[in-house]
């Protein structure tokens, strides 16, 4: 298991999967990088977190990390946007993004 020495949360804020750029480490000193979506920050921070560690990174282990995660948003913005919009197909509606590099 890969300890992680430092890490950078970047919130992307709310996107279109379709139109989302994505995270790269080029041109960091960051070794790794994980994504996630969801309906809150939380949300997407967790599933960032659950790529990282499917890649062997020990996210369970960092005390700023964890900490980090714990003061995350909780808070549903997507299912508002879909009770004014009236969305129903979920592959078109937006997420919550969030990214995580680690080294």
């Amino acid at each position: 298991m890969k300890t992680i020495q430092e890490y950078e949360i970047i919130k992307h804020g709310i996107e279109h999967s379709d139109y989302f750029q994505g995270c790269s480490i080029s041109f960091t000193g960051f070794t790794d990088v994980g994504t996630g979506i969801g309906n809150s920050e939380f949300e997407a921070l967790d599933d960032a977190l659950n790529q990282l560690a499917q890649n062997d990174w020990d996210v369970g282990g960092h005390k700023l990390l964890n900490a980090d995660t714990e003061r995350a948003s909780m808070v549903d913005v997507i299912s508002p946007y879909h009770f004014h919009f009236d969305v129903d197909d979920r592959r078109e509606s937006p997420w919550v993004h969030v990214s995580v590099r680690v080294r």
